[in-house]
């Protein structure tokens, strides 16, 4: 019971609590002929996802039980076989360092270095306690439920990886993208405004303020950061943005209405973004979703005899957006491409989670 609680929570910290029964019409994307080959089933809210060109880690325990971290061997004498390499531990995201290090942020806040294989993952930084310290400005007080502003509240949820063995985080709750050396040191690289969106829901005003909360990082083109965003209440699909920021900033401020030299909107018209990727070679994005109207959807799935809606995985090339696998994937985790192309997510965070891989795209 503990352990679904600590789920609960932490889903509830991301979307900004409150189960709110809407149901939304919005326009989707093309949809492809593509399909799913689930290669591993009965994981532990499995959101951590690292591909490489011969094995697909796992990271489990974003939210409830922790499991270990899993290698799924896609070469070689193991090939279609997967193996735990680390003891049980809770992880909400991983990546990889040029340096051959692993990387995960724990559930409770930790950021863990594994300096080779094998080794024992160290403690590198209590995100949670650096955010207690570096306020957020931009924190606001939003309804459902009524509660006190938190400006030092934290819920890193993406990390990726730079070229000098640094790692990015995004915190959803910190509004916020830090950086954290090999050694510890941490920096703020950037900081999002609130924005004004437009609302959907009944007997609020046109316009609200909604937080930016960003949910994912990635290494894309031009070796820039690109952050996907959540945004807070009221969660109008169509409203979250990816952003491109300027991985070496300290302080630099994402604002709708100011773009900067450091941080302006890449990309927009998306809904309830948890996580992206990009293709190394032809700079091709995929984009995982919540759910097509939006995380206040998904919310219901967790009312007694709730379901949760299907999450939507898009390819953008340019200007264009397809929908991948329409239909089949739900409560996303994450989304990875290897070297060679091919396409990999994790789902079924509630409910027990698969690996996957999207083929026919």
């Amino acid at each position: 019971m503990e352990e679904f609680v600590v789920s609960r929570r932490r889903a509830a910290s991301l979307f900004a609590a409150g189960i709110l029964l809407i149901s939304l019409a919005a326009a989707a994307p093309v949809a492809a002929k593509s399909h799913l080959h689930v290669l591993l089933d009965g994981l532990n809210s499995p959101k951590g996802i690292l591909a490489g060109g011969h094995s697909v880690f796992v990271g489990q325990g974003w939210a409830g039980p922790p499991g270990p971290v899993l290698e799924y061997h896609r070469t070689g004498r193991g090939h279609g076989t997967a193996s735990p390499i680390t003891d049980p531990i809770p992880l909400v995201d991983i990546t990889a360092t040029p340096d051959g290090a692993g990387w995960g942020i724990g559930a409770n806040g930790v950021l863990y270095r594994q300096a080779t294989a094998g080794a024992t993952p160290e403690a590198v930084l209590d995100i949670l306690a650096y955010q207690a310290v570096d306020i957020d400005p931009f924190d606001i007080n939003v309804p459902p439920p009524p509660a006190e502003p938190n400006p030092g509240e934290s819920n890193p949820n993406g990390i990726a990886p730079l070229p000098n063995n640094d790692v990015l985080i995004a915190d959803a709750a910190g509004n916020d993208l830090l950086r954290v050396s090999p050694n510890g040191d941490a920096v703020t690289v950037a900081r999002w405004q609130v924005e004004t969106i437009p609302n959907h829901i009944p007997g609020l005003p046109p316009q609200v303020p909604a937080e930016a909360v960003p949910t994912t990082v990635a290494i894309g083109p031009g070796g820039w950061a690109y952050v996907g965003q959540l945004v807070g209440f009221p969660g109008t699909p169509g409203t979250a943005h990816i952003w491109r920021v300027n991985p070496l900033a300290e302080d630099a401020l994402c604002d709708v209405n100011a773009p900067n030299a450091n941080c302006s909107v890449w990309k927009s018209g998306f809904t309830s973004i948890f996580d992206i990727a990009f293709n190394p070679h032809n700079g091709t994005l995929y984009v995982y979703e919540i759910a097509e109207a939006g995380w206040p959807a998904f919310e219901a799935g967790f009312a007694p005899g709730g379901t949760f809606p299907p999450a939507v995985l898009l390819e953008v090339k340019g200007g264009s957006r397809t929908e991948l696998a329409r239909g089949e994937l739900s409560q996303p985790g994450g989304v990875a491409v290897a070297n060679d192309g091919a396409v990999f997510v994790t789902d079924g965070m509630f409910t027990g989670g698969r690996l996957i891989q999207i083929k026919g795209n």
